[in-house]
């Protein structure tokens, strides 16, 4: 009788243990989601309730339901999308030629200071987007107000991810002895690269352009002193619409971000973004 009275106080510890953790996940899980509910639900919702729209103006202003919000963001801040979506593209090019091809030399040909140097790639991370960006134009202000002094700030926070990830790749197999095995068969350097090292990075190098193109497309710190009025970023104008526009302007410019960033996001994590975490990534 006291051992089985032992167990069920046991289970009833354990089953409030496992509830807790159900209640406290929940609860982390709406302070996430609420806010991006409303911010969905304030894009295309007549909000008026919250104040004052400073876009009354626009035809169908008291619509309860309307999308107008998205077609005067696009037209807009249309230029700045395009913008940053370049931006993202070139990020993700670069950082697969010169990232693969860095990390592979990391690795495979270690010279004195390589580790060193592999540590330094990784520094930007650790600094403040502001210092970097005033750092880049004092360096570089004979070209300053160029669109590619912004493609070089952005590089300096996406070339980390696709170094670290391929990185941690190639030293989770052997490729000196496939590389070895290949040479025996008679392939040449270009035939190893093309047959051996890059189908086995294939998936790190997916997974790296995906965590490049998210990151660049929501980079703001290093970009907001970059931009100019003709070159100027999505995250800098979505900035602006929380500081002149309505809720529902704010709303709306937030949704169209996230409708870009969302899916990469969704894509790390199918193309398996918990290996990469558990690599250190």
């Amino acid at each position: 009788m006291a051992s089985a009275g032992l167990r069920r106080l046991r289970r009833w510890r354990d089953d409030g243990l496992l509830y807790g953790m159900y209640g406290v996940t929940a609860a982390l899980a709406i302070v996430v989601v609420l806010p991006v509910a409303v911010v969905v639900a304030g894009s295309c919702l007549d909000t008026s309730f919250l104040g004052l729209s400073s876009e009354q103006w626009v035809s169908g202003g008291r619509d309860r339901v309307s999308f107008k919000w998205f077609l005067y963001v696009i037209e807009l801040y249309g230029g700045t999308m395009l913008f940053s979506l370049r931006l993202a593209l070139l990020s993700v090019g670069v950082c697969l030629g010169a990232g693969v091809t860095a990390a592979y030399v990391l690795v495979r040909r270690p010279f004195r200071g390589s580790r060193l140097l592999e540590e330094i790639v990784l520094l930007p991370l650790s600094l403040p987007g502001i210092g970097m960006s005033v750092a880049l134009i004092q360096a570089w202000s004979v070209v300053r107000g160029q669109w590619w002094l912004i493609l070089g700030g952005h590089l300096l926070y996406t070339l980390p991810f696709m170094v670290r990830a391929v990185t941690n790749t190639l030293r989770s197999f052997d490729v000196a002895r496939l590389e070895a095995a290949a040479r025996t068969l008679g392939a040449g350097t270009w035939q190893r690269a093309t047959w051996v090292v890059l189908p086995n990075l294939r998936h790190a190098m997916v997974v790296g352009s995906l965590l490049v193109f998210a990151i660049s497309w929501g980079e703001f710190n290093v970009s907001f002193l970059l931009n100019t009025p003709l070159h100027q970023t999505f995250p800098a104008a979505l900035y602006a619409t929380y500081t002149a526009n309505s809720f529902q302007v704010s709303s709306a410019a937030t949704v169209l971000f996230l409708a870009v960033v969302v899916p990469a996001l969704v894509a790390i994590q199918l193309a398996g973004g918990r290996d990469l975490v558990e690599q250190g990534v």
